[in-house]
């Protein structure tokens, strides 16, 4: 049967509407960085902290937690290689949920946490973070729902101009790598006015973007001059320390 020019545009257009999902996932499933060794030990439950993987990672520390860390991970980066400093947040006693991502790009779900913190009722206080373009969607989800989180942390990130938080009161923690204490980050600087101005930076002297994470190499990204353990120690003791600022902060009458 001859189709006329219509009924040819129209059988066209169905094909392209059926391969382009088809190619983002091929695409998202072939460019993922998947989760190295050190990460894939981290995954695995401790005596003081339970590892299940089913809808979220959760890391759920033997005590009973009172205050939630929800992570969103890099973009086409396997949630799993973020294990090695979250694994050790959770030792220390905070209930740690990784929601992994459709495509394992955090931006086509920027409301992820909602349903963690519905589902964990009995957590009084969360912190959300996230790395690279996890960050971004997390600073996305605190513009939209202030009221949800009581504090927001970004790895080597910074929100979207969508998502000014300027004026925002929620306390603000911006961890990044640098060498000879300039940010590695591309645009970095440029976004500093959409934190507010209370905003925490730390840099990580000789820290590059991948070492927040296990997943290896990144195209783009600098030679780092400190190891990777080096660098996940650092980035624990700094999330403590915030994490603990956060609780004191709740908790006070």
């Amino acid at each position: 049967m001859k189709l006329s020019k219509v009924q040819k545009v129209v059988v066209i257009g169905i094909a392209v509407i059926a391969i382009i999902p088809l190619g983002m996932i091929v695409w998202a499933k072939t460019g993922t960085y998947e989760a190295g060794d050190t990460a894939l030990a981290a995954l695995e439950s401790s005596e003081t902290v339970t590892v299940t993987q089913d809808q979220w990672i959760v890391f759920d520390p033997a005590d009973d937690p009172e205050i939630g860390l929800i992570f969103y991970p890099g973009g086409l980066v396997e949630p799993g290689a973020y294990a090695p400093v979250l694994h050790q947040i959770a030792e220390e006693g905070v209930l740690v949920v990784i929601t992994p991502m459709p495509l394992n790009l955090a931006i086509l779900n920027t409301n992820a946490a909602s349903s963690v913190i519905d589902a964990y009722s009995d957590i009084s206080s969360w912190i959300l973070a996230g790395h690279s373009l996890g960050g971004a969607a997390a600073a996305i989800y605190a513009e939209n729902n202030p009221e949800s989180i009581s504090a927001l942390v970004f790895w080597d990130s910074y929100p979207p101009e969508s998502a000014d938080l300027s004026d925002n009161d929620i306390p603000v923690l911006s961890i990044y790598g640098t060498m000879d204490g300039t940010p590695n980050t591309d645009n970095f600087d440029a976004r500093r006015h959409l934190v507010p101005g209370d905003t925490m930076f730390i840099g990580i002297e000789g820290a590059n973007h991948a070492r927040f994470g296990d997943y290896g190499p990144q195209k783009g990204d600098v030679a780092a001059t400190i190891s990777m353990d080096e660098q996940h120690d650092i980035v624990v003791d700094i999330m403590l320390d915030f994490i603990d600022r956060i609780s004191s902060d709740t908790s006070a009458p």
